[in-house]
């Protein structure tokens, strides 16, 4: 997937791409032409097959009826020679159905060239009308002839017959009879007007054919591109938008697109691309120079917006080249997956919608909102994902209220950020911080002793005894921390918090009278 602030619908297709892409729809307009006359050629084999059988039929029960007549054996050599050429015709037909364009034209041509041999050579064992009317069957090869070739095709095929009938004539002139050369001059051009309006019917018809056999591949591609459609579409609903970005790139390439990219607006300072989610394609404008093949041929640049939720649009767009209707079922099947691509697009927004909620409100359900603390639930879920005993420290701070009755609660709000700050910058790696609520903090150590427990209340008051410079002025407090461990086993967080809890209220009633033992009636948290 390509992201970028610049539309790719200026750019045009290499000089190799547009050979290799006018090759390509010249061969389909070949295809198209040749799958009526395709119909044609196999009608044409049947009827060489069916005079096999009776060339054959007619040398096995021949029998001479004059003195000047032929041998059975050679003419059941020549019916034998006869058979096996038009045989060997109905191969080189059935391959041409399966070459290439020019390869299928030579094969054709030798079998019509052939088709006319045979009726030339029974021409000349029957002989001419009104004696014989085999001259009739040299039909079949002009229609062949005019089928593939056009009339130019025929008349070329007529003029070589009616030239070899005559040197025949002229060489041999005992064979046909007296006034052969005569019946020639006016049978030929007689059959010749007689074929040009069949042969003009028959390709009516067989353009009639080959248009059928178009819509049918017509079909048959559309339900192709319905299927490759459906397994695209199967996938492009992840649940992530570069994910769907992707996938809608590499589905408009398995449908025939070409240069298929996804542009990011905001990917580049260049600029959005102007918006161009028209309901039809617009033609590509053709390179100076060039020119096409025909008029079925189009080149058309689909672009297509792609709306997400809460930014700028993304834009797609791919190019698609060949004949008008396949241009014409592509880009509806491009049209398609795009729809598909807007819809899983909008899902994903979605999803990321309410991740970004859920993410929020587990923040506010665990997290305490002034200093960004645990709160008491985030610091049990947090507990219960600890391996091994815990330790906790229970702090109160002494002389906060004295803070936000002399300094105001904005003062207090401040000092609490700033305690939270201090006891976050004094723990351990693998400690857990939190506020119970009000001027609470409660440490969850895991693995701690006595001892290490000790050492991290001294630590926390030392720092928390040290002044605080709050904007409206000097404050300081003190801390009361009652300290308890987990028994073996334990896993009761709310359990450990209580008993740590009653052990710093027992520290806070000592440090009450040992204040009140020395005299000092100051309250602490008073601005020194």
């Amino acid at each position: 997937m390509t992201r970028r602030g610049l539309t790719t619908a200026d750019r045009r297709p290499t000089d190799a791409a547009r050979r290799s892409a006018r090759e390509d729809r010249r061969a389909a307009r070949e295809d198209r032409r040749s799958g009526g006359r395709s119909v044609a050629e196999r009608a044409f084999r049947q009827i060489r097959f069916i005079a096999v059988v009776l060339v054959i039929i007619v040398a096995a029960g021949y029998r001479p009826s004059a003195a000047g007549d032929l041998e059975p054996v050679i003419v059941r050599s020549l019916a034998g020679a006869t058979a096996a050429l038009l045989l060997l015709v109905a191969l080189l037909s059935g391959r041409a159905d399966r070459a290439a364009s020019g390869r299928r034209s030579k094969l054709v041509l030798l079998a019509t060239i052939a088709d006319a041999v045979v009726v030339l050579g029974v021409v000349s064992l029957a002989g001419l009308p009104p004696r014989s009317f085999a001259l009739v069957l040299l039909m079949l090869p002009l229609l062949e002839a005019a089928l593939w070739f056009g009339l130019s095709g025929l008349a070329m095929l007529w003029t070589v017959c009616s030239v070899a009938l005559g040197a025949y004539v002229v060489v041999f002139p005992d064979t046909m009879g007296d006034g052969a050369l005569g019946t020639i001059v006016v049978a030929m051009p007689t059959l010749l007007l007689a074929t040009i309006p069949v042969a003009m019917l028959a390709e009516h018809l067989v353009a009639q054919v080959g248009r059928l056999v178009v819509a049918r591949q017509a079909a048959d591609d559309r339900a192709h591109l319905l299927g490759d459609l459906s397994a695209i579409t199967a996938e492009i609903f992840p649940l992530d938008v570069q994910a769907v970005l992707t996938q809608l790139v590499t589905g408009a390439g398995q449908l025939g697109a070409a240069d298929a990219v996804v542009t990011d607006p905001l990917g580049d300072d260049a600029g959005r691309p102007s918006p161009a989610d028209t309901p039809a394609p617009t033609p590509q404008p053709r390179e100076e120079g060039g020119h096409a093949d025909g008029d079925d041929v189009e080149s058309t640049v689909l672009s297509r917006e792609l709306p997400v939720p809460g930014r700028d649009p993304y834009l797609f767009t791919a190019t698609v080249s060949g004949a008008a209707e396949e241009v014409a079922r592509r880009v509806e099947a491009l049209d398609l997956l795009v729809a598909q691509a807007r819809v899983g697009l909008a899902n994903a927004a979605l999803v990321q919608q309410l991740e970004t909620l859920k993410q929020t409100y587990q923040e506010q359900a665990t997290r305490d909102q002034l200093t960004g603390l645990l709160n008491r639930r985030g610091l049990v879920l947090t507990a219960e994902q600890i391996p091994g005993h815990l330790g906790v420290l229970f702090c109160d701070l002494d002389g906060f209220k004295g803070v936000n009755d002399t300094l105001g609660h904005a003062a207090g709000d401040e000092l609490l950020e700033k305690v939270a700050r201090r006891l976050d910058s004094a723990m351990r790696e693998d400690s857990v911080l939190g506020r119970m609520g009000g001027d609470e903090f409660v440490v969850v150590v895991p693995g701690a002793s006595d001892e290490d427990l000790a050492g991290l209340g001294r630590r926390i008051e030392i720092d928390l005894g040290k002044p605080f410079l709050l904007e409206a002025g000097m404050a300081r407090i003190g801390v009361s921390i009652g300290a308890a461990h987990a028994a073996p086993g334990q896993r009761d967080l709310d359990s450990l918090l209580g008993q740590a809890d009653s052990l710093m209220y027992e520290v806070k009633r000592s440090k009450k009278g040992d204040r009140a033992g020395r005299g000092d009636d100051r309250p602490v948290g008073v601005p020194s």
